[in-house]
């Protein structure tokens, strides 16, 4: 039975028509979250530490395979810096553009995520963050698709300096088509 099923998940995700919901006036929902390590430059001393992110987002398509919309993220930030480590949470929120490569029946897609945020923490800090992701999307049917990310963000903040982070992201996209 387990290979069974096994042998039908494997041919679900080859089986290429899927008529997936990215096409003009449909709407998208989901998000993805990330751990990534970083490495920052303050003050000519080296700083390590990590970051975790959730990030919902909520788009519409302008025309077929590209999309416009929202992006926020929840982070929580540990960073080492010559001693105790410092703890912080970040709110971030802002635009971003989709878009994807394959055709729109493709149970298999490549996409990419170009967006900016700006976020702040709880103590009046803020920052400015640039992101760049691409990846595979796959969708289990027309309307949600998993996607896996390989991410490069760069921000610059009012104290925590600048970094370059290289991450890699999983999450979900659920396309929902307009009433006609």
């Amino acid at each position: 039975m387990k290979k069974t099923i096994l042998l039908f998940l494997i041919a679900s995700i080859f089986y290429n028509d899927a008529d997936c919901q990215i096409t003009k006036d449909n709407w998208m929902v989901g998000g993805n979250a990330n751990i990534s390590l970083q490495q920052e430059k303050l003050n000519q001393s080296n700083i390590t530490g990590f970051t975790i992110k959730a990030a919902p987002d909520i788009g519409y398509f302008i025309v077929d395979k590209f999309a416009v919309g929202v992006k926020t993220n929840l982070s929580y930030n540990y960073v080492k810096f010559n001693g105790p480590g410092n703890k912080n949470t970040l709110l971030g929120f802002g635009p971003l553009l989709r878009y994807y490569f394959l055709s729109t029946e493709n149970r298999i897609n490549i996409f990419a995520e170009s967006a900016y945020q700006y976020s702040t923490d709880f103590h009046g800090h803020s920052r400015n963050d640039f992101s760049f992701s691409a990846g595979p999307v796959i969708y289990f049917n027309t309307s949600v698709g998993l996607e896996f990310t390989f991410n490069y963000d760069t921000f610059k903040g009012t104290i925590s300096g600048s970094a370059n982070t290289l991450s890699f992201g999983i999450g979900f996209q659920i396309h929902l088509e307009k009433d006609k």
